[in-house]
Parts: structure tokens; C-alpha cells; sequence
């Protein structure tokens, strides 16, 4: 990987979680950007409260910005791993899926509890949002739409970008993050999304 590539995955780990701190702080408008993906985080600073610090205990604003991405796109990766028994014909995708969608919804848990402790009411504001790792409602009607080799290559394709930005925005959250459990999650999440991108068929 040459340093141009590690810069310009750097940056996009960068725009990815400051877009989630700005659509936290109430500033997103429900719709998709209109010149790419997480554009907003471009136009404006990520936006913070006093001191960076969230208005509960330990979480800042990259904490709770991460716990939301995250719920967002773990609830969508789940509807599409749910997506697999009725679909693939692949045992060997089948056999992958099934304990990564258990995993998600027990990293769903988590992340929920996470945010009720931190006071934060249990909403998307990333929804709409065309967002990288984001399986969108129309990549899932699409998929949804497909059985065999061509819903494989689509699951595999989609498992496969939101596996990579997982993995790249938890570590991210590792090094800007306060709260010692959201960090410890988010280290959880790296190791894993890393270790099933490793294993996919």
C-alpha cells in the first residue's frame, strides 16, 4: 500500500465519523447527499459539544457518532444476512452468514446499551443516507430481488465493503473516543470485521 492510498483511506475514515458526529449533533437533514457519499462532512466541521464532550459521563462526540453509525449498519448488514437461507446457493455462504448475523445482533445489543447510557434517544439519523459500508434499502431490494450465483456475488460484494469500513471506522473510534467500553467495542468490532472479511467464501 503506498502512502498516497494510506492518506486517502485516512481521510475517508475521517470524513465517514465526522459526517456521523454532524448527523448526531441534529444537523443532518434526512436525505441523501447530493454529490456523493458523506459529502456534508466536507462542507462543515464535525460539530461538538463543550470540550468535545457529550453531555453524559464518559461519551464524546465521536463515541455516540460510531454507536450510531454503527446500529445503522449493522441493522441494515443483518436484514441482509437474514437475507442468505432463502437465497444463496452456496453452502459455503450459507455457513459463513449464519454466525456473523448472530454476532450482529448481540453487537446490536451492545451498542443499544451503550447508548441508552449515554442518554441518547435510540434513533437513525443515518437513515437515507448513501453511506460507505451502508447496505441501502434499494441495494437490498435489489439483492432481495436476485437467488443463486447472482445473489451470492451481490451478498459477497456488499458483506465485503461494509466488513472493510466497519473495520476501518472502529479503528478510527479507538484513537478519537473517551468512553472505555465504547472503545473496548469498537476493538471487538475491528478484530472481528477483519477476521470475517478474512472468511468470506
Amino acid at each position: 500500500m503506498t502512502a498516497a492510498t494510506v492518506t486517502r483511506c485516512a481521510v475517508s475514515v475521517a470524513a465517514l465519523l465526522a459526517a456521523a458526529t454532524l448527523l448526531t449533533a441534529g444537523c443532518g437533514d434526512g436525505k441523501p447527499p447530493r454529490e456523493g457519499r458523506s459529502t456534508s462532512a466536507a462542507r462543515h466541521p464535525a460539530a461538538r459539544s463543550p470540550g468535545g464532550q457529550a453531555t453524559s459521563g464518559t461519551f464524546n462526540s465521536t463515541d455516540i457518532g460510531w454507536i450510531q453509525l454503527m446500529i445503522a449498519m449493522d441493522d441494515q448488514a443483518t436484514l441482509l444476512l437474514d437475507l442468505v437461507p432463502g437465497h444463496s446457493s452456496d453452502a459455503g455462504v450459507e455457513k459463513w452468514a449464519k454466525p456473523v448475523a448472530t454476532a450482529y445482533r448481540g453487537e446490536l445489543v451492545q451498542l443499544r446499551e451503550l447508548l441508552a447510557r449515554a442518554g441518547v434517544p435510540d434513533t437513525n439519523p443515518h437513515r437515507g443516507h448513501d453511506m460507505p459500508g451502508m447496505v441501502t434499502e434499494g441495494e437490498l431490494r435489489t439483492i432481495k430481488g436476485t437467488e443463486g450465483a447472482a445473489f451470492d456475488t451481490l451478498f459477497l460484494a456488499a458483506m465485503r465493503e461494509h466488513l472493510d469500513q466497519a473495520a476501518k471506522i472502529a479503528h478510527a473510534q479507538r484513537s478519537a473516543g473517551a468512553d472505555p467500553a465504547a472503545k473496548r467495542l469498537a476493538a471487538s468490532v475491528e478484530k472481528t470485521s477483519v477476521t470475517w472479511r478474512a472468511r468470506l467464501p
